[in-house]
């Protein structure tokens, strides 16, 4: 019995994106920072449909001349970067949650020192983030009790649970 030929119309691929020419332009040296971006943030997707080549291509060129830190605070850079870029008008508090979500999380996994958790704060589009090193069960932490972050962006090691573990504000340097 012979194989059917497939009709012109047929996907060989079905599952496969359509758009996946595209990451083929893309210098595999660069695809896992794009991956560091939209698999973390995937709503910024939406700023730049289908593949986020406009936004990841402008921040990558911003990023090379002005070098950000390789650590949790890369995601904070981007989000500078986006709340100063053309795209600016577009970007609403979900985009800006997700890329503070994003460095929390990545502060979360890498930090080694005694803090059991971290705000992460922007006052240009206002956000707090809240996240916890490890699954304990650590009370929530009432943002209205705070003291306002009088910074673009900051950041406070959570000593404790609920707001007493709340220090004070530091700024996240560019």
């Amino acid at each position: 019995m012979s194989m059917p030929k497939p009709r012109p119309n047929d996907a060989i691929f079905p599952d496969y994106p359509s758009n996946a020419r595209t990451f083929i332009n893309l210098d595999s040296k660069l695809l896992p920072y794009w991956h560091l971006i939209f698999d973390l943030c995937p709503v910024l997707l939406k700023l730049d449909p289908p593949d986020g080549l406009k936004i990841f291509r402008r921040f990558m060129s911003w990023a090379y001349r002005n070098q950000p830190a390789q650590d949790w605070t890369f995601h904070v850079s981007l989000c500078r970067w986006l709340l100063s870029s053309k795209f600016s008008c577009d970007v609403n508090n979900a985009h800006v949650e997700s890329l503070l979500s994003a460095a929390a999380a990545r502060w979360a996994s890498n930090d080694y020192s005694r803090a059991k958790g971290i705000l992460v704060a922007c006052s240009v589009i206002p956000a707090i983030t809240l996240e916890w090193k490890d699954n304990e069960a650590h009370q929530g932490i009432n943002f209205q009790l705070l003291p306002p972050a009088r910074m673009d962006f900051a950041w406070s090691p959570l000593t404790a649970s609920g707001e007493k573990g709340f220090q004070r504000w530091l700024r996240i340097p560019e």
